[in-house]
């Protein structure tokens, strides 16, 4: 029994200005990474880069022969001296090995990305036939 003298300890919800610290930091760091992890991901539903580099990449893909690769290039927007461009005459082409092909147009997909057409090159890239790609030992 307490006598009347003795009132009971303030818990945290009684004490404003008190602050409560987490002592098992890994269940901290554990929902910290949840969240991190679930602002990082798209929306169901929305298209993401790697989806379409691995479009890229289907069936020993290199790149789009020169003609659609151009068309492709030219409906990038706000290029920029940085943005390299494709292998655009006949020599140009067949000195430029398949690796640094893939590679540009890499860099045009993420371009692409950051310029919020994304979805738009590929559709494109998508309805193109096989016929219309370069393959690699093509």
């Amino acid at each position: 029994m307490s006598s009347p003298r003795h009132k009971p300890r303030p818990g945290p919800t009684d004490t404003p200005g008190l602050e409560v610290l987490e002592k098992n930091t890994e269940t901290a760091w554990g929902l910290f990474h949840a969240l991190q992890e679930e602002q990082s991901r798209p929306p169901p539903g929305e298209l993401t880069l790697e989806e379409v580099l691995e479009l890229t990449r289907r069936n020993n893909r290199v790149c789009p022969k020169p003609s659609v690769w151009k068309k492709l290039y030219d409906y990038l927007p706000n290029k920029t001296p940085q943005l390299a461009g494709f292998p655009a005459t006949a020599q140009e082409w067949s000195m430029t090995p398949p690796l640094q092909k893939r590679a540009r147009l890499r860099q045009h997909i993420e371009w692409a990305a950051a310029q919020g057409v994304l979805k738009q090159v590929h559709k494109a890239l998508e309805a193109l036939p096989e016929e219309k790609w370069d393959h690699m030992g093509g």
